[in-house]
C-alpha cells in the first residue's frame, strides 16, 4: 500500500496504575522481573487508530496487525534479514519439484480462551494447536465469502481458482492435515515466496470448533478471539467518543512454557490519529515510536537508540488529467533533469539519492535486494532534457507550462530536500515550481479529489518482497490513478515465479518497464525509524507490515 495509508506511529510507555488495576485479584503466573534478562516489564504501546479486525485471515492494517502479532505464533516467522526461520513448525521438507511442503508442527503449542475471565489457566480453556487449525485457516483464506485479501498471495495453492470462483468446496484446497502434527501443502506450481508469504498474519492458524461459535463475531471483540501465541486478550474497549480506549494483554503462560515470553503484560492504548500516539512519546512517559521523520532529539541522545530502515521510496507523481504532464516526453525530461547524485546530502542521513522504485530495505536471498540489482543510474543529462522538453512542448503547441506547485505532506519529510529539485529544474528548463506542505488529512483529500499538479508519494511493500513493491503499481489500487494492462499481467507473472532466480529477473525487468514510463519519478530513499529509550530492548518492528511484536521485548533498570 502507498507509505502514508500506513498507520505510521507507535509509542510505547510504562502505566503502573492501569496495570495494577487488572492485576489486582488475579493468579496468573508472572514472569519474576529479573535484572540479568529484562524479564518481567509492563509495555504499554499507543496505537493510532481501532485494530479494523483481529481475523488473521483479512486483517491488513498496522494497529490490527500488532495484535495479531502477539496473539498468534504461525509455522515460520521472518529473521531481521527477511529470511524464513521456524516456529511453531518443528521442521519441513520440500519435495524434488517444489509443489510439496511437508511441515512437522511442536508438539507443545496450545490455544488458550480465558471462558470465566479470572486470568487462570484452566485445564478446560486450552488445547492442542493442530495442523487442522492451519489447514482451516487456508480453506477460509480461498472460501469466496471470506473476501480474504490474501489469495494472490497465495494463489499457487493446487485448486485454488477452483475453490475461489466456487467451482470446488474451500477443503479442496491444497492444504490437508495428515494427523495432528503433519501439515501438507500442494501447489499448482513452484512459487518462488511461498515459504517467506508463510511468516504472514493471513498463514496463522484458526481453529473452526471456535471460530464456527463466534457466530459471525470472529476477531471483532474480545470474546471472539482465541490465543495461540506470546499473549491473550484481556480487554477490548473501544468507544469512538470516548478516550479511554484500550486493549490489554497478559503473557499466554501455558505457550511461555515452551517458548519464553519476556514482557507479563501488554496495554495498547487506542488513540485517534497518529500525532496522538507520537506524543505519547514525545511527552517522556514513553519507551518506543516508531517515525517516518528524521528527530535530532532523540537521534542525537545518548538516552535513546535509533534503527533507521530505509524502506521507502519518494518519487513526483502527476495528476493525470493535467495534459502538460500527461505528455511521457515532459515526463522523462523532468526525470533526467534531476541530478540525484547531488540532492540529499544535508538530511543528516534521512534520505538517499533514489534511481530506482524498489527501496534498499527489501530483503533478497538475505541480503538487500539492491545488492544484487544495483539501481539503474538515470543520466542527468541537462541538454537532452532541455531538448526532450521542448519536443513535448512543441507537441502540445505550448510554449510555456503554467505554474504550479509539488504538493507534500507536512509530516513526511523537510521539504528544503526538494528545493534542489526546483533549483535544477530552473537551470535547466527556465521555469520556476514552488511547494505547498498541507496536513496528512488535507494532503490525501487532495490526491482523492484530484485536486493537484504535481506531488511527492512514499512508496513501500507490505511485506518484505521486490514484488510487494511493483505490486503498488496495479490498476485502481495506487494513488496516483495509473493503470495499464500490461503491467498487470507483469505483476500477476511475479506470482507465477518458480525460481528465486527468475522472480529476481521479472522484478527488475518490471521495475526498468516502470522507470521508463515516467509516471513514478523516484527521488530520495527514505528511512523509518524505530526509536526507543536505550534501556529497551529487542522490540520487534516490521517496517512493511507496520507490526510490533513484543514476544522477545526486554527492559533494562
Amino acid at each position: 500500500m502507498s507509505f502514508w495509508k500506513k498507520s505510521r506511529y507507535f509509542a510505547v510507555f510504562l502505566t503502573a496504575a492501569c496495570a495494577m488495576q487488572f492485576c489486582a485479584g488475579c493468579s496468573v503466573p508472572f514472569l519474576e522481573k529479573q535484572e540479568s534478562d529484562g524479564s518481567g516489564y509492563l509495555f504499554t504501546a499507543s496505537l493510532p487508530a481501532n485494530p479494523k479486525s483481529l481475523d488473521p485471515q483479512s486483517a491488513t492494517d498496522a494497529a490490527s496487525k500488532t495484535i495479531i502479532e502477539n496473539l498468534y505464533e504461525g509455522l515460520v516467522e521472518l529473521d531481521e534479514n527477511g529470511s524464513p526461520q521456524l516456529a511453531a513448525a518443528e521442521s519441513y521438507t520440500t519435495s524434488a519439484d517444489g509443489l510439496v511442503y511437508t511441515f512437522l508442527l511442536k508438539n507443545d503449542r496450545y490455544w488458550f480462551y480465558d471462558a470465566n475471565q479470572d486470568d487462570v489457566v484452566d485445564d478446560d480453556e486450552t488445547w492442542k494447536v493442530t495442523a487442522s487449525d492451519y489447514a482451516y485457516a487456508f480453506q477460509r483464506i480461498f472460501d469466496p465469502q471470506t473476501q480474504s485479501p490474501y489469495t494472490t498471495m497465495f494463489s499457487c495453492l493446487q485448486n485454488a481458482d477452483a475453490v475461489q470462483s466456487g467451482q470446488l468446496d474451500p477443503s479442496e484446497i491444497g492444504v490437508r492435515a495428515v494427523s495432528d502434527t503433519e501439515l501438507q501443502f500442494t501447489l499448482s506450481r513452484p512459487d518462488a515466496e511461498f515459504l517467506s508469504n508463510l511468516a504472514s498474519t493471513a498463514a496463522m492458524p484458526c481453529n473452526e470448533n471456535f471460530f464456527q461459535q463466534t457466530k459471525g463475531r470472529y476477531g471483532l471483540d474480545k470474546e471472539s478471539v482465541a490465543s495461540c501465541g506470546a499473549f491473550y486478550l484481556r480487554l477490548w474497549f473501544y468507544d469512538q467518543y470516548g478516550n479511554q480506549n484500550q486493549i490489554f494483554m497478559r503473557r499466554n503462560a501455558v505457550n511461555a512454557k515452551a517458548r519464553s515470553v519476556y514482557p507479563t503484560n501488554l496495554t495498547f492504548q487506542i488513540r485517534k490519529s497518529s500525532d496522538e500516539a507520537a506524543a505519547d512519546f514525545t511527552d517522556g512517559t514513553s519507551d518506543l515510536m516508531t517515525s517516518s521523520v528524521y528527530q535530532p532529539q532523540y537521534m542525537e541522545s545518548d538516552n535513546y537508540s535509533v534503527t533507521a530502515t530505509r524502506s521507502v521510496t519518494l518519487g513526483l507523481i502527476f495528476n493525470p488529467d493535467d495534459t502538460a504532464f500527461a505528455n511521457a516526453k515532459i515526463r522523462k525530461a523532468l526525470s533526467m533533469g534531476i541530478d540525484r547524485a547531488n540532492i540529499g546530502g544535508n538530511s543528516s542521513g534521512d534520505l538517499l539519492p533514489a534511481y530506482g522504485l524498489i527501496p534498499p530495505a527489501i530483503h533478497w536471498n538475505g541480503t538487500s535486494y539492491r545488492d544484487t540489482y544495483p539501481d539503474a543510474q538515470t543520466a542527468y543529462d541537462p541538454d537532452a532534457a532541455l531538448t526532450l522538453f521542448q519536443q513535448g512542448m512543441q507537441e502540445l503547441g505550448r510554449e510555456s507550462l503554467d505554474s504550479a506547485k509539488i504538493l507534500v505532506c507536512a509530516s513526511l519529510m523537510d521539504c528544503d530536500n526538494l528545493h534542489d529539485v526546483i533549483q535544477t529544474w530552473q537551470e535547466v528548463f527556465g521555469f520556476y515550481i514552488g511547494i505547498e506542505e498541507v496536513s496528512e488529512s488535507d494532503y490525501w483529500d487532495r490526491l482523492q479529489s484530484k485536486n493537484y499538479t504535481v506531488a511527492v508519494c512514499g512508496i513501500t511493500a507490505s511485506y518484505d518482497s521486490p514484488a510487494g513493491v511493483l505490486e503498488q503499481f496495479s490498476s485502481r489500487t495506487n494513488p496516483f490513478y495509473y493503470a495499464n494492462g500490461t503491467t498487470d499481467a507483469a505483476i500477476q507473472a511475479l506470482h507465477q515465479c518458480g525460481s528465486k532466480e527468475e522472480l529476481q529477473q521479472k522484478c527488475a525487468q518490471l521495475e526498468q518497464s516502470l522507470l521508463d514510463e515516467c509516471v513514478f519519478l523516484p527521488i530520495f530513499y527514505k528511512n523509518q525509524y524505530c526509536i526507543t529509550k536505550s534501556n529497551n530492548k529487542d522490540i520487534g518492528y516490521d517496517p512493511f507490515s507496520g507490526a510490533l511484536n513484543f514476544r522477545n521485548a526486554k527492559h533494562f533498570e
